[in-house]
């Protein structure tokens, strides 16, 4: 079953191509998004995001295949997400598995050197858009994440 889609966005302080950059490379990626990223920025390349919560006991994976790339405008990619670790504090349950969804970032450049940043997570059913989306708020809070960090970069 099928719930469907989050949209999300955010407005940073930072030019589009700085923030493409925070979306495709490694050392920018676990500065806002995750604690480990692997990523190879091509079509058809891969992406690997490690999250780790120790006091909880849980570990993700979520890996996916760029489905499109258009530097510093569009960034689209599958997103299949696997849990691991048995969980203390029902922490298990934030992360339902994800099989068949896609992550797709769209960049539109603003006056002041400013970006708006969409982020649309489709493909998702419903326990994992309560996830995603509910009231831990997974996305809002990478959003406002990616937003600190973009503040005031202009390189």
């Amino acid at each position: 079953m099928t719930e469907g889609e989050i949209r999300k966005a955010i407005v940073v302080d930072a030019p589009p191509e700085v923030v493409f950059r925070a979306l495709t490379d490694e050392k920018e990626l676990v500065r806002w998004m995750t604690q480990e990223a692997r990523m190879d920025p091509r079509l058809g390349g891969e992406c690997e995001f490690k999250y780790h919560w120790a006091k909880e006991d849980l570990r993700s994976v979520a890996t996916g295949k760029i489905l499109e790339l258009i530097p510093n405008k569009r960034l689209s990619y599958t997103y299949v997400l696997t849990r691991s670790g048995s969980g203390t504090s029902g922490a298990n349950s934030l992360f339902p598995d994800v099989t068949n969804s896609v992550v797709t970032w769209t960049l539109d450049a603003l006056p002041d050197g400013k970006t708006r940043v969409t982020m649309v997570h489709s493909g998702l059913t419903k326990e994992a858009y309560g996830a995603f989306d509910g009231a831990w708020g997974y996305w809002t809070g990478q959003l406002a994440r990616l937003g600190r960090v973009m503040a005031g970069r202009s390189k």
